[in-house]
């Protein structure tokens, strides 16, 4: 008997959790943030910006918040070097043109977040773009930081934006790796309850960036391309666990090996973006892959989509589709169904 596959189930599970790029409301918020930065930041610095957006939103890789707490990243190039200004004092430029905007406006690390009732929020992050060395730096740190917190940090968002959004000449490659970024940040969302020690969005997409082999059969026949998702994400997570190395630290005081993942940034400067996660944390991260790959590859030795699509439930959380008995029998649906998706629905 064929195993179960559960394409058409991955798809629907891909619409239910994609943050439409088109999401209006998200996108009134950041125009609304815009107008208003355009208007009052002249009044606090006389440092010429430009706006842009970033983040997942820009990316495409975002997904809805199963909190419903909806972010928008906007970043700001202004017109100076880090030498120019204090990275608080422009911080505070920004908090200053948006303080009465919301009652609820605060600078956080790596940004300026403005919060609105109705549970969306968005986060204004400053940058100095004019440096000799031709690089640009992200201002971080809160007033109450202690010094040494309160600095210029290289980044590179619109480089990273580049090259996340344009993975693979091949477009439907790269769908392919913005359903398997998504399906992973999800599952994220659904096994780390707590904020601490749970993997940045940015992480594991530079994990699917780096180590994801596209996972696809071309039809002899009639030459048509299936995109197998559900071995797409065997590839990547058994990838992930087969990177993790042992390091000998200490921990509660006693030296052990424990495992280490690590991955970098696809742009300059490359942080290693998993270094924040204690030993423990990063143990804990293991087993939670260890055990979505035994589901993963249970699921594809089923030969039932339904006996499939509820074991992977219980990883990827309700929104992952499981079909009724009756619904399961016509082995082609799965294929139609995320052909004739992928060709209606554009940018993925």
């Amino acid at each position: 008997m064929d195993m179960a596959d559960c394409r058409a189930q991955f798809n629907e599970f891909h619409d239910n959790i994609k943050l439409k790029e088109e999401n209006e409301v998200l996108k009134d918020k950041r125009d609304v943030i815009i107008d208003r930065l355009n208007e009052k930041l002249k009044e606090q610095t006389s440092y010429g910006f430009s706006v842009f957006t970033q983040g997942s939103y820009a990316m495409y890789t975002g997904i809805k918040p199963l909190d419903d707490d909806y972010d928008i990243d906007v970043g700001l190039y202004f017109e100076m070097s880090k030498e120019d200004v204090d990275p608080i004092v422009a911080k505070n430029w920004v908090l200053n043109a948006l303080k009465d905007h919301t009652n609820n406006v605060k600078i956080k690390k790596p940004c300026v977040t403005v919060t609105y009732e109705a549970g969306y929020h968005v986060d204004v992050t400053v940058y100095a773009a004019n440096n000799f060395d031709g690089k640009v730096y992200l201002a971080k740190g809160k007033p109450t930081s202690n010094k040494e917190d309160k600095y210029w940090d290289e980044s590179n968002p619109k480089d990273l934006i580049k090259t996340i959004k344009e993975y693979s000449y091949n477009e439907k490659d790269r769908k392919q790796f913005r359903r398997v970024i998504r399906y992973l940040k999800r599952w994220k969302d659904n096994k780390f309850t707590s904020v601490n020690g749970k993997p940045t969005g940015i992480a594991l997409t530079s994990c699917v960036y780096h180590w994801l082999e596209i996972q696809k059969e071309t039809d002899l026949f009639d030459g048509n391309t299936i995109y197998k998702d559900l071995d797409a994400m065997i590839n990547i997570v058994s990838n992930m666990i087969s990177k993790f190395v042992n390091e000998y630290v200490s921990v509660d005081g006693e030296f052990k090996f424990m495992p280490r993942l690590r991955v970098n940034l696809p742009v300059e400067p490359r942080p290693e973006l998993f270094e924040k996660m204690t030993a423990k944390q990063m143990e804990t991260f293991k087993e939670k892959l260890e055990k979505l790959l035994t589901v993963l590859e249970e699921a594809k030795e089923k030969t039932d989509p339904t006996e499939a699509s509820e074991i992977l439930q219980k990883q990827f959380g309700d929104d992952f589709p499981v079909p009724t008995k009756s619904s399961t029998g016509k082995k082609a649906m799965s294929a139609a169904v995320i052909t004739s998706s992928e060709s209606a629905n554009g940018k993925n």
